[in-house]
C-alpha cells in the first residue's frame, strides 16, 4: 500500500514538474512604445529577454489616428547606448537593419544583431507628410545565461525517474 502511494506521488510530482517548466517558459516578447509628435511607434521583438546575437523584431508606426503611416520610408539603427560610461565599448558606427514590409500596413520586420549585452539604441528614422521624424526605442540585452529554472525542473524529473527505477528493481529483487 505503501509503494502504490509513493509510486503515484512520484507520477504526480514527474507530470506537475514537467509541465511547470513549459507553464514557466515565457511566449510573450518584449515591446517598447514612444510617440513622437503624433506618430506611435511600437518596437517589438519576438523573445521577452534580449540576448546578445541575432533578435528578430517589429517596428510598427501609427498616426495620431492609430492609422497605419503610408510611405513612411522607414530606415533603422542598433547602437550602444553611449549615453553612460561603458568602460570604453563604444561602436565606431551604429549598424544599419534591413527592414521588410510586415504582414500588416505600417509594420516592418528585421533582424537586430546585438552584439553584447547592455543598453542599446534602435533610432528609427521616417517621413510623415515630407518631414523626417526620428524616434530612438532603447532597449536593454542581458548576458546569454542558461535558463535555471527549465534546467532544475527537467533534473528533477530525471533524478524521480532514477529513483522509481531502483525502487522498482529492488521490490522485484525481493519477490
Amino acid at each position: 500500500m505503501k509503494f502504490k502511494l509513493l509510486k503515484n506521488f512520484a507520477l504526480t510530482v514527474i507530470l506537475t514538474l514537467s509541465f511547470s517548466t513549459l507553464a514557466f517558459a515565457s511566449t510573450t516578447g518584449t515591446q517598447i512604445n514612444k510617440t513622437v509628435d503624433g506618430v506611435k511607434a511600437s518596437l517589438t521583438f519576438a523573445t521577452e529577454k534580449l540576448k546578445p546575437g541575432s533578435n528578430e523584431f517589429t517596428i510598427s508606426l501609427l498616426d495620431k489616428d492609430g492609422k497605419p503611416l503610408p510611405n513612411a520610408n522607414l530606415k533603422a539603427t542598433a547602437s550602444m547606448d553611449n549615453s553612460t560610461d561603458m568602460g570604453g565599448m563604444k561602436e565606431d558606427k551604429p549598424m544599419m537593419i534591413d527592414l521588410k514590409e510586415g504582414s500588416k500596413k505600417g509594420e516592418y520586420t528585421g533582424m537586430a544583431d546585438l552584439k553584447s549585452k547592455g543598453k542599446w539604441v534602435i533610432k528609427s528614422t521616417f517621413d510623415v507628410q515630407g518631414q523626417a521624424k526620428t524616434i530612438d526605442l532603447d532597449v536593454d540585452v542581458q548576458s546569454a545565461g542558461p535558463n535555471l529554472l527549465i534546467i532544475g525542473g527537467f533534473s528533477g524529473v530525471i533524478v524521480l525517474i532514477i529513483v522509481i527505477a531502483a525502487i522498482n528493481k529492488k521490490k522485484s529483487n525481493k519477490a
